[in-house]
């Protein structure tokens, strides 16, 4: 993984938490969603939320 990528899976993770936290989506997809409406790849939002789903309270 490049530097670039890195910098933009760690991005996209920092503000899937954010998202989460004010409770913006019901749900894993809704995240994404929001993810990829911020400008986030596709591949990238699903990895992030993939990731987060067992930690964050999130209604698959």
């Amino acid at each position: 993984m490049t530097q670039a990528q890195s910098i933009t899976h760690l991005s996209c993770f920092i503000e899937a938490v954010a998202i989460a936290k004010q409770n913006k989506c019901s749900n894993c997809d809704d995240l994404k969603t929001l993810l990829q409406q911020k400008g986030y790849e596709e591949l990238v939002a699903m990895e992030t939320v993939e990731e987060l789903s067992p930690q964050l309270p999130l209604a698959s």
